[in-house]
Parts: C-alpha cells; structure tokens; sequence
C-alpha cells in the first residue's frame, strides 16, 4: 500500500487551486444563469407559416432616440434586438419585414406631418399597413431621469384593439418572468393601454417594447451587453409563439 504526503506548503497550492476553480464555476453559474446566452430552443411547428410579422426599430439616423453620456444610444440597441429577432422568426417558417435594415429614420418616405419625425413615424404606419400584416412589434428604450428605481420591461397597446392588448399582456408577462430571474425580485410591470401614433394608425395589431429604462442603472448596464440584447429578442419570440398558440 502506497502513503502519499503532502507537504504544507503543497497543500496549500492545492487548496488555493481549488478556491480559483469553484470561483471560477460561481462566476460562470451566476453569468450564465442570469439570462440564456443561447435559445433553447426554437418553434419547430408551423405557428409562424404564412405569418407576415413586421418589426420595427425605433428611431435611426439622425434621430438617436434616447442616449446617455458614454454615447449609447437607442437606436442601436432597438436595431440589435430587432435584427435577432427577425432571425428567429424567419427560422421558424415566418414572413418577417423589418422597418429599417440600417441606421437611417424613415422621414425621406413620407411628406405627411409638419415635422421630421412625425413624417418618420407616418413612413412606419405606411410600411405595416402596407405589409397587410398579422401584427407588428416595434422596439424601443425608455427613460425616465425623474426616478432612477424605474427599471424593467413595459409593452405598450392601442386601447380600442383587443388582439393588440393580449399581444402586449403575453409578451409583457413573458418579460416580467425573465427580467425578475435577473433582478432576483418581484418587479411586475402592467402592459398599458395608451394612444401612440403608431399604435392608433395602424390597421393590424400592434404593440410597443419598451425593453428597459436607460436611465436605471441595473437596466442600463444590461442593455449595454450584446447578448443581452439577444435574451431579450428570443424571450418576445417565445411570447410571440404563445400568443399565436392561444
């Protein structure tokens, strides 16, 4: 029978490599576990065949929507999240339009309104109403500086549609589950009933993702994360797929 020994000073490499390695493990865990890197899965049946879905990012161009003093700017973050976003549905059988495929308004497609961005947001209701589309998401960031608590998901729905207010309650449940894995808290944020342009033209239903405030710090610093952004693509494609399962 071998007897191994350890010296004091050995044991205590090992020790610390131990330490390192479970430090390690703890960190990825916590990383990994506050939000899926990864979908776990797409939709397989055919919920999306023969959908025609537009997603629209916020602002572009000229108009950087919100922006905070490090120069991130929403309009950047609505258009990472939307072009994942298009992705997945596209895989899953869907007909997806995108409102922009680059960083520009749309102001230059309409001459209705008396201001550039009245004329950007006519040019969006144009494309969707055009699209004869079974309903549109459009994506955005919101802030609030006046209270810096404010943080997490709001879904916003024209009042007079009831397809666009169980649209919105789906994905604004769906959100609220996930952000409140990451917040490790109840924070329930209520989809709203309000009259936005775009929701009031609009033919089809509709709703407004607003993904989190720029101005809470927790928020800010996971929409400042690429992958976060794709978390938050593929949880409003999960509720999508409930929507239409419904």
């Amino acid at each position: 029978m071998h007897v191994f020994y350890f010296s004091k000073k050995k044991i205590k490499k090992i020790f610390a490599l131990f330490l390192i390695i479970v430090g390690i493990f703890l960190l990825l865990y916590q990383f990994l576990g506050n939000y899926q890197m990864i979908p776990a899965f797409t939709y397989n049946d055919n919920r999306f065949l023969n959908k025609t879905i537009v997603i629209d990012p916020g602002h572009g161009g000229i108009d950087v929507g919100v922006i905070d003093s490090k120069g991130l700017m929403e309009k950047d973050i609505n258009f990472k999240i939307a072009k994942f976003l298009k992705k997945l549905l596209e895989e899953s059988g869907a007909n997806c339009i995108i409102t922009r495929d680059k960083d520009t308004d749309l102001s230059y497609l309409s001459n209705q309104g008396k201001t550039r961005q009245l004329q950007d947001l006519n040019a969006r209701v144009n494309l969707i109403n055009q699209s004869q589309a079974d309903f549109f998401v459009s994506i955005h960031v919101n802030s609030f500086p006046k209270d810096h608590r404010i943080k997490g998901p709001m879904v916003f729905y024209y009042p007079q549609s009831k397809s666009s207010k169980n649209l919105a309650e789906v994905i604004q449940n769906r959100l609220n589950i996930e952000y409140n894995n990451i917040y490790k808290e109840e924070q329930y944020n209520k989809a709203k009933g309000e009259s936005f342009y775009i929701l009031k033209n609009t033919d089809c239903p509709g709703v407004i993702v607003e993904v989190g405030f720029m101005s809470n710090e927790e928020d800010y610093k996971l929409l400042n994360k690429a992958k976060f952004k794709n978390f938050i693509a593929y949880q409003i494609y999960i509720a999508l797929g409930e929507y239409l399962q419904q």
